[in-house]
């Protein structure tokens, strides 16, 4: 009977046992699916902002071409636009419709960051102007530009659109070439 009774206890040590490893393991699963379903929302956040990003890389290349080729009203938010116009038809009455054209648009960097409403965008490029009607077309009279842009874009009407865009020079291409030239 005692080896009876050391049966029933073992067989209930180890009844006691199991429940206990297989309560663990139950909860450790419940654990690990919360924190799975955790960093699966978490990763496709970062790919949503991620495709955020790379359209907004895209769309500042074309807009940065388009302000150059004077089609850079398209991109604007309505607000924006509207602001704009006036200056741009202020402009076209003063120096007429005449355009200094250019060539050879070269980006460096262009830098996405989120922002509380939109992102704001940073570029960094260099632009060869040929003069007003291409009457600087002999090598070396082209001026040469290193310019960035500053601007925010927010959602509208389902698309990225330009809600303000600052654009100022670095410098200017012969003072930057001059530097790098005598080192």
């Amino acid at each position: 009977m005692k080896q009876m009774n050391g049966q029933k206890i073992l067989l209930g040590a180890l009844v006691l046992v199991l429940a206990l490893v297989s309560f663990n393991l139950y909860f450790s699963k419940q654990d690990a699916e919360k924190e799975n379903e955790r960093l699966t929302d978490q990763v496709e956040r970062l790919t949503a902002k991620e495709k955020q990003s790379e359209a907004l890389y895209t769309q500042t290349e074309a807009f940065i071409e388009a302000t150059f080729e004077g089609d850079s009203l398209r991109y604007f938010t309505e607000s924006y636009r509207s602001e704009v116009e006036g200056e741009v038809a202020e402009a076209e009455t003063m120096h007429g419709h005449s355009r200094s054209h250019t060539e050879d648009l070269e980006i460096f960097n262009i830098s996405v960051r989120p922002a509380e409403e939109g992102f704001q965008v940073y570029a960094i490029y260099r632009i060869t102007l040929t003069g007003v009607e291409g009457e600087m077309e002999t090598p070396g009279s082209q001026r040469v530009m290193y310019l960035m842009s500053q601007m925010h874009w927010i959602e509208e009407q389902g698309g990225w659109k330009v809600d303000t865009h600052d654009l100022e020079p670095l410098t200017s291409g012969e003072e930057f070439e001059e530097a790098i030239n005598n080192g």
